[in-house]
């Protein structure tokens, strides 16, 4: 039996890991510590969220003891792993030991990456469709890109106060991850709805589950592709050598309205996948 739950616990998993991995896009030296400091103490926050979630699905008391004394199976290990890599990554970054620092990056993302492969697991036999080992996990590593895109890309935009004269180009980079992100998404989506139509044992379309899919694509993907398109406008080199300041303002604050467009379009999409019984 799924609740709303198994919805916060999924997308915010996927938001701690994919924001904390597209952190690569910004070279190290371009900006202070104190960026890597600030991101990685939002992070330690999702996903310690995350790991509550987690210990309420399966029964147990939020308490300091469990929530480091709980290893019941694989998906909890790599839980407190990356929680505990995490932070111990966000605390580097005030003794200056940059090579332990990329170590723990890196190890921190192939955690954060099996963790969010594993928690595809107990989802497998409500899937209705073929393929699924490959499609949900797959469709999980997506999302959590456009989750950590979107974060990551609007708190490193608003970097551009701090240190106006950070190159535009490295903000558009989130932009571009965020276009083929979306791209891949949209192809998911499609092959998805293909193999629905083929199928004849599924859960029928009714007015609310219309409402929410309708969301999902309206706001989750057309809305966020748009967003896109007025991000890459205020990055264009005519509007940046018209007011460099002004640019990056303009395409960080829409950059944060794609994270509410985003949010609303994946927690619609892990619902339909609970309820519905298919990727959407």
């Amino acid at each position: 039996m799924f609740s709303i739950l198994d919805v916060f616990y999924l997308v915010f998993s996927q938001l701690a890991v994919g924001g904390f991995a597209l952190l690569f896009l910004v070279p190290k030296g371009l900006v202070g510590a104190n960026f890597y400091r600030l991101m990685g103490s939002i992070y330690v926050f999702v996903s310690v969220l995350s790991r509550c979630a987690e210990l309420t699905l399966h029964r147990q008391p939020v308490t300091f003891l469990h929530f480091f004394g709980f290893w019941e199976n694989p998906e909890s290990v790599l839980v407190i792993s990356f929680v505990l890599i995490l932070l111990i990554y966000t605390l580097s970054w005030w003794f200056k030991i940059p090579l332990f620092t990329r170590i723990l990056f890196f190890m921190g993302v192939i955690c954060g990456a099996a963790w969010i492969i594993l928690s595809a697991q107990r989802y497998y036999q409500i899937i209705q469709l073929p393929g699924e080992m490959l499609l949900l996990p797959f469709q999980f590593l997506i999302a959590s890109v456009l989750l950590g895109v979107v974060h990551s890309g609007m708190w490193f935009g608003h970097w551009y106060l701090v240190t106006p004269d950070l190159p535009v180009n490295f903000l558009k980079r989130f932009n571009t991850v965020l276009f083929w992100t979306l791209l891949g998404m949209i192809v998911l989506l499609c092959l998805n709805i293909f193999f629905r139509q083929r199928s004849t044992d599924v859960v029928a379309f009714n007015l609310f589950y219309q409402i929410i899919f309708g969301m999902r694509v309206l706001i989750g993907i057309a809305g966020t592709l748009l967003l896109y398109f007025i991000t890459w406008d205020c990055l264009r080199p005519k509007s940046v050598a018209r007011d460099v300041l002004g640019a990056t303002r303009a395409a960080t604050g829409f950059l944060f309205i794609a994270i509410i467009t985003v949010f609303l379009g994946e927690f619609c999409s892990r619902f339909l996948l609970l309820e519905m019984r298919f990727i959407f």
